[in-house]
Order: C-alpha cells, then structure tokens, then sequence
C-alpha cells in the first residue's frame, strides 16, 4: 500500500510539474507570436503588463492594455480576453474577444469629427466594455459581424451585427472600399443618458427649456415622416416616426437593414438624400415606447 501512495503522490507531483511547464511554454509562445503579429502590422503598439493563457479553454487574457492603432486611435483597458484569433493573415479571418474597462479621449485622433461634439456634451472620455465577434470568409469575400457590443454605463448599451461581402482582407485598400456591399445590419441601442444628454445640449443651443427642445426635435421629425409619406416613401415615413417616438420615450430601439439586393457603400456617395438611403437600405426602426404614433 506505502509503494502505491508513493506512486500516487509521485505522479501527482510530476503532474504538477508538467503543467506549470506547459503553462509557461504556452504563455510564452503566445506572448512571442503575439508581439511577431504586432510587430507586423505598421503603425500599431500593444503594450501589456500581465499576459496569461488558460490551459483548459485556450483563452488569451491580458491586463492594463495600452495600445495605438494604425490609423493613431490610442486605447486602454483593465483588462483584455481573446478566445479565437486568427494567427494566419495580417488582418485576422476571425476574432472573438472581450475588453472590460476601454477607456477612450474624446479627441481628434481617437473619434475624429465626433470630438468636437463629445466634449461639447460634456463627454471627454468614454470608459465600458466591449466584445467583438465576427468571421470573414475569402471565397465569397464576406464577413459576418456576429457583435460588436459596447457597454458604456453613463450613457447607454449598443449591440451591433451584420454581413458584408465584395471584401477582401488580403488586398485590402482604402479604394477597396467603395466597392464593399451591405447585406443587412442591425443596432440595437438602450438608453441610459445619451439621449437625455442630446435633448439637453440641444435646448441650451436653441436657448430654450428642454421640454421646448424635445417639442421642436419631435415636430421636426414629424414633419419629415409627413413629408416621405406625401412622396411614397413609406419606408422613411414609418422610420422617422418611429425615430420621434424614440426620442420622446428613450429606451431601447432596433434598427434593421435589409435590403433587397446588397447595397454597395459607393451609392451613398451619389447624391441620394436620407430619405432615398432609408427606402434603399429598407430602414425599421422598433422601440419599446409606449407613445402612440
């Protein structure tokens, strides 16, 4: 029996032994080809300080990301997972990940033209979590975006999908995307503040109350549904009423796309109005709002 246990307790030793081993074979690797992967792509630093790799799942966690985008978007969050990562191509086939505490500057080089206006909504910095999910595929040049969810709790809950196609992650240049298609897409917003923060900013600019201002926006948007309905746009018209029964109601609203036929990203740059792009993108927009139309 004593020959047996000191089997047992050897093997569970060397058991022991193999796995921190793995383990760190394995947070090394992943630590060397994930900075091979950055080192690759022009214009992009990711710096970490915390890197770990779970043995049971395979999942990638990283904490206290600092990191700067090709395009020089700067970033940060508490804390990083990647549970699929395509190693193979500059510009991955396939990402599934989450990040918990992101924390963005409300300036040019982060959000662009939309700096402005954040910090004029008293809005310098955006901090929630986010995850992203999407798979592109080469033959038919498409790709799904399953989610990409952002949390931000001082203003509000998105949850963004849908596919593209006429893509092509291998040649892919700023030209190329004239020629891209929508498919379908689909945004599903929950309101914490956001909206309230518009009105608000809306009516200190009119120098008005906020009830006038949410009067004003809301007649506005009616008289444009009037004016698609009047010009058979039905799919505007019904679209823009939903859009005011938002804003008067602020909870969670769906908007859907679905066009006919793919719509190519170039059509938007010829010449068409809002109301021509709704009709052709077949715009719906859902709320829970209790206000009737």
């Amino acid at each position: 029996m004593s020959k047996l246990l000191k089997f047992l307790f050897s093997f569970l030793i060397f058991v022991a032994v193999c796995y921190v081993g793995l383990m760190w074979f394995m947070n090394h690797e992943v630590d060397k080809a994930l900075n091979e992967s950055i080192d690759s792509i022009k214009g992009l630093t990711l710096e970490y300080a915390d890197l770990n790799v779970s043995i049971a799942d395979a999942t990638v966690t990283l904490k206290n990301v600092e990191t700067t985008l090709p395009d020089g978007q700067h970033m940060t969050a508490d804390e990083v997972r990647i549970t699929a990562f395509d190693q193979l191509h500059p510009i991955p086939y396939f990402v599934a990940a989450e990040a918990d505490g992101v924390t963005v500057e409300a300036t040019p080089a982060n959000v662009g033209g939309w700096a402005g206006s954040m910090l004029a909504l008293n809005i310098p910095v955006i901090k929630g979590n986010v995850s992203l999910d999407y798979r592109y595929d080469p033959e038919s040049k498409s790709m799904d975006l399953k989610t990409l969810a952002i949390r931000i709790p001082e203003l509000g809950d998105a949850d963004i999908s849908g596919t593209v196609d006429s893509i092509d992650l291998q040649l892919l240049r700023m030209e190329k995307f004239f020629g891209l298609r929508i498919k379908k897409a689909n945004l599903k917003f929950t309101n914490h503040s956001f909206i309230n923060t518009l009105v608000r900013e809306s009516a200190r600019g009119l120098n008005v109350s906020e009830t006038d201002a949410l009067a004003q926006i809301s007649a506005e948007l009616v008289a444009m549904a009037d004016y698609a309905g009047k010009d058979g746009n039905q799919v505007a018209e019904n679209a823009l009423r939903g859009l005011k029964r938002y804003i008067n109601d602020p909870g969670t609203v769906t908007i859907t796309a679905n066009p006919s036929e793919p719509v190519p990203v170039l059509y938007f740059f010829m010449g068409r109005d809002m109301y021509d792009n709704l009709r052709m993108m077949n715009v719906e927009i859902k709320t829970d709002s209790s206000e009737d139309i």
